[in-house]
């Protein structure tokens, strides 16, 4: 059965009732398609869905639904399935909740939790917004390096139910400092009277939980992790990241990039999360200084209205800043997506420059041919200033040189600017993905006008 039909048959069993069908449905699903499902249900649907669920699967599924699903669940579910289910969840999966919801409504649900539970939900709020500490989870399993490996495994049987993962266990000595991580496989393999220093080399990176969320994406990729531990200043071992959480991170990131890229304010929840006023405040802004920007471009031409042919040199004006935004926008997309992996760094801004200036005249050489052909061709239609006795052909042959000109000066210098953005963004604090294509082409139609002109007002000075 497709998810539609399935949709559809939850749908009328909803309708009619059938409440004991409906568990049976649900029960036999598989709980990653289950969560799927639940996911693109109506608000109805998903109220009566979720009260069918047991307890353990409410829990998980809960925190895998979108933060709107959430708010509407908890406005419909009762007090005791609240508290129940934020009990259950795991600890960053309630944080994340709880620090999207109103402050009133968060607090209201934090006095639900039970006592131990209720200490380790403040204390992860506590961390700033958008730092590790928020992305964390305290259940992890810790073993001390004195250990034999029949004590480590006799442990793992007594507290693996409540834990996150059991892949990878952290070695702490009695400060509880972070001193190394050994992998689940080789305890396994291990003779039972070894120690777990015996199996340590010391080699474990970590996470220090007031960085930035982004930190703990690029480490993972750097260490190819499935769980990274999480230190205090102290390098106390205060939680562990696991790789799903940090998927999520690079989700929304690359979310966020994508869309200032497009030359909007990155949206706090989903599409159809986010009302039809604040879509409006995320976009207008954004269309209101690219207008403005596009003001300068009507200021320029101002400057440039009683040349000869204005007219006429008017109609090339896309041929040199169509060229120049789209190599801009090449430009920082490159730039902006390797600064995001690392795989350049903000010290390599001068051996990009070199590079680039290269490259954009290398572009702008077969660009600009191209554009003399066509400017040559559609310049020969232009008429000569009444009187004038200019030579048509050798009139066309000076607007092509113009164009072509332009164009080669155009496209290196957005090569250029556009390489260069992203590294000022990133040097002064702000996100390079501001350096939309948007704002690259405003920037370009300024600057590929200036450059036109100019060059046309000093060749045509010498054929009119």
């Amino acid at each position: 059965m497709t998810e539609e039909a399935l949709q559809t048959a939850i749908h009328e069993l909803v309708e009619q009732k059938n409440f004991t069908v409906l568990k049976s449905t649900i029960r036999e699903m598989e709980v990653h398609d289950l969560t799927e499902l639940l996911g693109d249900l109506e608000e109805e649907d998903l109220a009566v869905v979720f009260r069918l669920l047991p307890r353990d699967e409410a829990a998980d599924i809960f925190g895998d639904l979108e933060i709107e699903q959430q708010e509407e669940l908890l406005k419909t579910l009762s007090t005791e399935k609240v508290a129940s289910i934020l009990n259950d969840m795991p600890p960053d999966e309630r944080t994340e909740l709880l620090e999207e919801l109103p402050g009133r409504l968060a607090q209201r649900l934090l006095n639900t939790l039970r006592g131990d539970e209720q200490e380790m939900a403040r204390s992860l709020l506590a961390y700033p917004e958008d730092s590790i500490g928020r992305l964390m989870t305290p259940e992890y399993v810790a073993v001390r390096a004195d250990w034999t490996i029949g004590k480590v495994l006799d442990h793992i049987r007594r507290v693996a139910p409540a834990k996150e993962t059991l892949n990878v266990l952290y070695v702490v000595d009695r400060e509880w400092e972070l001193k190394d991580e050994i992998r689940l496989e080789q305890v396994i393999l291990a003779d039972p009277g070894q120690t777990v220093e015996d199996l340590m080399d010391e080699q474990a990176g970590s996470l220090h939980a007031s960085d930035d969320q982004e930190t703990a994406v690029e480490l993972f990729k750097k260490y190819e992790a499935v769980a990274l531990p999480v230190v205090n200043s102290r390098g106390v071992l205060v939680g562990i990241v696991t790789v799903d959480d940090v998927m999520d991170v690079a989700e929304e990131e690359d979310t966020e990039d994508f869309q200032k890229m497009a030359g909007m304010a990155a949206l706090e929840g989903s599409y159809f999360g986010t009302g039809f006023l604040a879509m409006l405040g995320k976009r207008l802004p954004w269309l209101a200084m690219l207008l403005l920007a596009q003001m300068l471009t009507t200021v320029t031409l101002l400057g440039f209205d009683k040349l000869p042919l204005f007219a006429v040199l008017m109609l090339f004006v896309p041929l040199i800043n169509s060229p120049a935004g789209n190599t801009g926008s090449q430009m920082a997309g490159l730039m902006i997506r390797g600064l995001a992996v690392q795989e350049v760094e903000l010290g390599d801004w001068h051996r990009v420059l070199v590079r680039e200036l290269l490259r954009g005249l290398t572009l702008g050489l077969p660009l600009a041919a191209l554009g003399f052909g066509a400017a040559w061709v559609f310049s020969r239609f232009a008429h000569s200033p009444p009187g004038s006795g200019v030579d048509l052909t050798r009139l066309a042959r000076h607007i092509a040189m113009s164009v072509s000109l332009a164009i080669v000066l155009a496209v290196t210098l957005a090569n250029l600017i556009g390489s260069m953005l992203p590294f000022f963004f990133k040097r002064v604090g702000l996100d390079p993905a501001v350096t939309s294509g948007p704002f690259i082409a405003s920037l370009m139609d300024v600057s590929g006008i200036l450059i036109y002109f100019s060059i046309a007002t000093a060749v045509l000075a010498v054929t009119i």
